[in-house]
């Protein structure tokens, strides 16, 4: 099982699936162009540049056919993955994300403008309290807000700011439709992007299943990592 990370994240976000899924098999996760250890990003990048680097890393790996386990973006990029390449993927799990990312609606360029907003004008420090407020907004969840915005606050500006430049006007729902690979669409119940919109995309695809987290926002894996973790080990007896 390959492991994918969000926008300005990194590998440790999946720490909670890491110790898990490793009883029962072989674990890996990479940090993304720009994020974490991995070199910083000084030009444009594209969700293909990015699905690239995977598939080399697979590749390089020699664990093809595995299990891809993306969220957010790494969502995106397992999507474009199964588009371009889907002979590397044995079965694939999307985690509040989605195939495509057009600026279609008010509401969506609104969000892309003020995320790129916060982090030019006010930097990534102020970005990751607000987005970390957004996150985890119960009292209890203080350390995880405090753990994500420090997260946030390690990353690269200008990295950054490419990575998500990525996203907008994405999509790679035509080619994933015609795709058999199995795919299981796991979403909060407070995810950003509504239920229904992920029913409907669900819907166009050959071999997909949507499965809801109760009590759930965006970053699922650590606001529900008990949860998540008995999804993603069902899914993976189904494919032994």
């Amino acid at each position: 099982m390959l492991l994918l990370h969000g926008l300005g994240s990194s590998l440790l976000d999946w720490q909670p699936q890491i110790e898990y899924l490793a009883q029962s098999c072989r674990v890996y996760a990479l940090d993304l162009r720009g994020h974490g250890h991995s070199e910083p990003l000084r030009a444009p990048v594209s969700m293909a540049d990015l699905a690239a680097d995977v598939a080399d890393f697979i590749r390089a790996m020699g664990i093809q056919p595995c299990i891809l386990v993306g969220i957010s973006m790494g969502g995106m990029i397992t999507f474009q993955l199964l588009a371009e390449q889907p002979h590397l993927v044995r079965a694939a799990v999307v985690i509040n994300s989605a195939p495509s990312f057009l600026l279609d609606s008010w509401r969506v360029r609104g969000q892309v403008w003020l995320r790129l907003t916060l982090v030019r004008l006010l930097g990534l420090r102020t970005m990751g309290r607000v987005l970390a407020a957004r996150l985890f907004p119960k009292p209890e969840q203080q350390s995880l807000r405090e753990l994500l915005a420090q997260r946030i606050v390690g990353n690269d500006r200008t990295s950054y700011l490419h990575a998500m430049r990525a996203i907008p006007g994405w999509s790679a729902l035509p080619a994933v439709q015609a795709v058999d690979t199995p795919l299981l669409v796991i979403t909060g119940d407070r995810d950003y992007t509504p239920l229904a919109y992920k029913q409907a995309y669900v819907a166009q695809l050959r071999n997909a299943e949507l499965a809801v987290v109760e009590d759930s926002g965006h970053a699922t894996p650590l606001d529900q990592p008990v949860r998540l973790n008995a999804l993603l080990e069902r899914f993976i007896r189904a494919r032994r």
